[in-house]
């Protein structure tokens, strides 16, 4: 017997350790590994079968054995069943003239058939192994993203696929992306049971959602109240007891009481509103929209791994967008459009790696059409007005990395205007007079000063150092999207 051979004879029968099982995890990602568990799997399913067939047979005749004698009685209720079922008119024949050693047999039989499948009926589903590796085979969603992550499985690696089943995060954050398209970032503790590529059931814990127009229909069912996304994005937090939050940051969602019983119909719920229910309650109640549950969540949900400094990233919701939002003291991120294909080309400020600072305000930089895109506004906007050349203005920095390559910042007036419409915020409030901070050159052996933006060779992790006045610093970063194909395959990292 091989170690591999070893390691899945272990596994199937005991079960690894948490060191182990992560390695065992990493080498069953080839198929061929992949075959050889199932194929050992199934050999275990007969075995057990077979095992507990024997188990129950034993049972069977000593139980038999043990009857009293009551043959008379036996035998004149086989021959009356036999005479008036027609369904059962081979066997009649076959029995009629039969002694009664031999209807002892036949009963004994029946008998031990029905007590076998009956215990058979009983092994939960949940036990069959290669039930279990079908399923997680099917690669449902991937782990695209994680933080101080500790699993109830053992280590999980970023980039690891996911099946059916149930998924528990102990600790930390871990971000879940669908084949469909879909988003699911979970905070720990958390247990979230994946059921197919469009519905799932958080039992556990607090996730936040988006939900592309590719995955339009996505279901999460929860002990109190089911969700179906319309194309949005929200909130779920179920606490212990079971009793369940819904909050919707973007669009809508229609929301059900859970349970046969509930008599609650189907109740469409838009971006700002909230509403709580506990299990076998039937009904759902509007509460207060209040995010503050949901905050290092979401922004892993919109795209945005990481932000520090005076970087924030503000709550989801249709009061907190800009033109309505107002910082001193931080560097405020709004996530703005997703998934959006230009129709043309758009200019950008810059594309390019490096530092930058506000001298020269010509570029020819552009964003093809054809490109789907995402979109970011960055904004430092003073309580109050101060003079452009005062000493007090405020300075903040911040530096934030995105999940996918930025491909473009806007950082001139004319050009966030322009682009308002096309990659603004839907209910922002956006302003006409002089706004964003035009960073347009690269400077060499050059110290940063104010107003300063630093593109990483990655091109995902943008640094800012601005100071803002009478003027409200802005700069819109375009994020180049992944497109979702109707196979659930990706078209870029």
């Amino acid at each position: 017997m091989t170690p591999h051979q070893e390691k899945i004879e272990q596994y199937l029968d005991s079960g690894l350790v948490p060191g182990d099982a992560a390695q065992f995890e990493k080498w069953l990602q080839a198929d061929q590994n992949l075959q050889l568990l199932v194929a050992s799997a199934e050999l275990h399913i007969d075995l057990r079968r077979s095992l507990q067939r024997r188990s129950v047979q034993k049972e069977a005749m000593a139980h038999f054995r043990q009857l009293p004698s009551q043959s008379n009685e036996i035998e004149h209720d086989t021959q009356s069943r036999e005479q008036t079922s027609s369904n059962r008119a081979n066997l009649a024949a076959s029995t009629t003239n039969a002694n009664w050693q031999s209807r002892k047999w036949f009963i004994l039989a029946m008998t031990t058939a029905a007590i076998f499948l009956f215990a058979f009926l009983l092994i939960p589903e949940s036990k069959s192994p290669n039930r279990q590796q079908a399923a997680s085979s099917q690669r449902i969603a991937r782990i695209a993203y994680q933080q101080n992550a500790g699993w109830l499985s053992g280590s999980r690696a970023t980039g690891d696929a996911i099946g059916g089943g149930m998924v528990q995060l102990q600790v930390g954050i871990a971000r879940l992306d669908f084949s469909n398209g879909a988003t699911v970032t979970l905070q720990g503790p958390a247990k979230f049971e994946i059921l197919s590529a469009d519905r799932t059931r958080l039992h556990q814990g607090i996730l936040t959602v988006h939900v592309p127009g590719t995955a339009i229909g996505f279901e999460i069912e929860t002990p109190a109240i089911d969700v179906i996304d319309l194309g949005t994005a929200f909130g779920l937090a179920v606490g212990v007891d079971g009793e369940t939050d819904v909050c919707v940051f973007e669009g809508e969602v229609q929301v059900s009481a859970s349970g046969k019983t509930s008599n609650s119909k189907r109740r469409l719920l838009h971006a700002g509103n909230a509403v709580r229910s506990k299990p076998l309650d039937g009904k759902i109640e509007s509460v207060l929209y209040e995010t503050n549950r949901f905050k290092d969540g979401w922004p892993v949900t919109s795209g945005v791994f990481q932000a520090t400094g005076l970087m924030k990233f503000v709550s989801p919701g249709p009061d907190f967008v800009p033109g309505r939002y107002e910082d001193n003291e931080h560097i405020v991120v709004f996530a703005e459009r997703q998934g959006i294909t230009l129709d043309s080309e758009i200019p950008v400020d810059l594309a390019s790696p490096g530092l930058y600072q506000r001298l020269h305000r010509h570029n020819d930089q552009k964003i093809a059409a054809g490109t789907t895109v995402r979109s970011y506004l960055l904004q430092l906007d003073p309580l109050g007005t101060r003079e452009r050349n005062s000493e007090n203005k405020p300075r903040v920095t911040g530096q934030i990395t995105f999940d996918k390559p930025v491909i473009g910042l806007i950082a001139g007036t004319a050009r966030l205007t322009n682009t308002d419409m096309l990659l603004g915020h839907p209910d922002g409030q956006y302003k006409t007079t002089r706004r964003g901070i035009e960073p347009t050159r690269k400077e060499e052996n050059l110290g940063i000063k104010r107003d300063a933006v630093i593109l990483s060779e990655d091109r995902r992790t943008l640094s800012l150092d601005l100071s803002a006045g009478s003027a409200v610093d802005q700069i819109r970063v375009i994020v180049e999207e992944t497109e979702q194909k109707p196979n659930g395959q990706q078209s870029t990292e």
